[in-house]
């Protein structure tokens, strides 16, 4: 229907005059066709507004409408959708329009250049930490920090551990299976897949140097304190023989994270091992699941291994090329960590 220009108004008089005649829709639209021409109304729009006159209308106007009003991005608009959006960071910019009554484009115009705001994802953390623990970890590094300004070459005598599964066939990443593609080629494709059941535990123990011990906990075995026990005692063993120098000197240091089954009782009693403090849920300070383990498993995605054994062999050939392929070795790796 067209609107209530002024040039339309003498066709609604028109109209408005045919009814009170007693003329019909059709009859009325003939009439107007003569009168106007080509320039007349269109019979849709004659129809109606015929209707609106037989229900007892009395205007030729439009009707008001109640739609939003000109929008004016005024100082006191942009402080109340910032205080809006202060009390709920996550509001949607349709919520705030609704909110407010502007339209959905002045909301997104205040927000990213009045306010300077976008949206991002939240970062993932391994845990969100205590007031308790915050400051523990703040302690820790300070204390792993006083002590390598008393002694640079202690991260030559550091030695850490971990434990991680390791499976028989673990599938490439999104990123990993990423190729280069011409604008008319098919997109590639990649079935779902998931991780083989077949799977084992390894224990690596290094220093800056490479692998001391690499313990693989046997097929249903629990890795408890007693057990544990027994491992680090094995460790000890191996690293009396390939560092005797070091053990002798007793100036090496231990590091591992904050597991129970490491900070047991019989554990810190009966090996009377050195170590140096782990801050609480702090992967990112740990060698093994900062750089290790993230490096060792990125090699082995993709690859299928049909035994334990060919696994087992795997993992030895991609410890070998890290520990060997870096310029200053693992005490660049090691300090990167620490420091």
């Amino acid at each position: 229907m067209q609107s209530g220009r002024e040039d339309t108004l003498e066709e609604r008089y028109a109209i408005k005059f045919c009814f009170k005649l007693g003329k019909t829709a059709t009859e009325t639209y003939g009439m107007l066709q003569t009168a106007y021409g080509p320039s007349c109304m269109n019979r849709a729009s004659v129809f109606e507004w015929h209707k609106r006159f037989k229900e007892g209308r009395e205007s030729v106007r439009d009707d008001e409408r109640c739609g939003r009003s000109r929008e004016v991005r005024t100082p006191e608009l942009i402080g109340q959708i910032s205080n809006f959006m202060d009390t709920d960071r996550r509001v949607s910019i349709e919520t705030v329009s609704a909110q407010f009554g502007v339209s959905v484009g002045t909301v997104h115009t205040i927000i990213h250049e009045e306010l300077k705001m976008r949206k991002i994802c939240a970062k993932f953390v391994p845990r969100v930490l205590s007031e308790d623990q915050k400051e523990r970890r703040c302690n820790d590094s300070r204390e792993m920090v006083k002590l390598i300004n008393s002694d640079p070459q202690v991260l030559d005598a550091l030695v850490t551990c971990d434990e991680s599964w390791i499976y028989c066939y673990d599938p490439e990443t999104k990123r990993q299976s990423s190729q280069w593609k011409h604008a008319g080629s098919p997109r590639p494709k990649k079935a779902r897949q998931s991780k083989s059941t077949q799977k084992l535990m390894m224990i690596p123990f290094f220093d800056s140097t490479g692998m001391i011990y690499m313990h693989w906990v046997p097929t249903g075995q629990t890795v408890n304190k007693e057990y544990y026990v027994e491992v680090l005692r094995e460790f000890r063993k191996r690293f009396r023989r390939k560092r005797p120098a070091l053990f002798k000197s007793g100036q090496w240091h231990f590091h591992q994270d904050n597991a129970p089954v490491h900070n047991s009782i019989l554990v810190m009693t009966q090996m009377g091992i050195k170590t140096v403090p782990h801050p609480p849920y702090s992967p990112d300070l740990a060698p093994c699941d900062f750089w290790l383990f993230p490096k060792l498993k990125e090699n082995l995605r993709g690859s299928c291994y049909e035994t334990i054994e060919e696994m087992k062999e795997a993992v030895t050939r991609v410890i070998d090329t890290l520990t060997r392929g870096l310029p200053g070795g693992l005490p660049e790796v090691v300090g990167t960590i620490f420091e």
